[in-house]
């Protein structure tokens, strides 16, 4: 893929969905270093189209499509560096969601590598690419992660509106393979999306994946450099009309040169709290 992808209109690209058996679909999270996820539940890849979002106005928020793209040149030198994380990124991340929300208050309480080479997951504990049509959280997860982080402060916070925004950036280049797509909220019916059992070594959650729907409005902004980042709503406490979550996976995507260098990139999730 050269330069002139930026101005492909659209591509098919295989999507990844839940073929809903009626039974309850469990995700595995890796617990070792480069360990592949685990599912147990029946997928399915669906050719879909996926629109270059780089050739449109640049006018995706998080409350009409529950996606927005930002320009924004990171103080972190080092993505691997959890110190790093910690004393400059989770700053950035916490004003980034603050500004595009509103939100009186913004807290980092998790981060994400993952990585499309098996040896980089091995050597920097990082997952893989999330490549399911999915959103991150449950009405019952979300408040429960709240809870769970927020201790003592978390009965007060749950009265009031909440969200969960992941940020999503490169870490290491341009991404030029498995990039990832973003659903907008008005193309998704809730009546495709499944709770998953998601478990990990230290609790057991919920997310929901995507059944097929034609009706999907899928899209991209390819060759996203580390001075770009993309915010994920994965969830939003109002039923006011507002976009409450944008299903997103990773793609293969079928434009990518075979000598692509390998994906790495890093979602760090962050709540949102608002006065009202």
């Amino acid at each position: 893929m050269s330069m002139s992808a930026k101005t492909v209109e659209t591509i098919q690209a295989p999507i990844g969905y839940l073929v809903n058996t009626g039974e309850l679909p469990v995700f595995y999270q890796s617990n070792v270093a480069g360990e592949r996820t685990n599912f147990e539940g029946e997928r399915e890849f669906r050719a879909m189209t996926v629109r270059n979002a780089r050739l449109l106005a640049n006018e995706f928020t998080l409350d009409r499509e529950g996606f927005a793209f930002v320009d924004h040149k990171s103080a972190v030198t080092d993505f691997q560096n959890d110190d790093q994380l910690a004393t400059i990124y989770n700053a950035e991340a916490e004003a980034l969601v603050r500004a595009h929300t509103g939100a009186a208050r913004a807290l980092v309480f998790d981060h994400t590598r993952r990585s499309s080479s098996q040896a980089l997951r091995e050597a920097r504990n990082a997952r893989d690419p999330a490549n399911a049509a999915h959103t991150d959280y449950t009405d019952w997860s979300a408040r429960k992660r709240v809870e769970d982080v927020m201790g003592d402060e978390a009965e007060a916070l749950l009265a009031k509106r909440f969200a969960i925004v992941n940020v999503w950036r490169s870490t290491a280049g341009v991404i030029e393979e498995w990039p990832l797509a973003l659903c907008t909220w008005e193309s998704v019916d809730d009546a495709h999306l499944h709770t998953v059992e998601r478990r990990a070594y230290n609790r057991v959650g919920q997310t929901r994946h995507a059944s097929y729907d034609l009706n999907n409005v899928w899209f991209y902004f390819p060759r996203m450099t580390p001075d770009e980042a993309i915010l994920i709503k994965n969830y939003d406490s109002a039923t006011d009309g507002r976009a409450r979550y944008a299903l997103h996976t990773s793609f293969d995507d079928p434009t990518a040169p075979d000598n692509a260098p390998p994906r790495e990139s890093l979602e760090t999730r962050v709540f949102a709290f608002f006065d009202e």
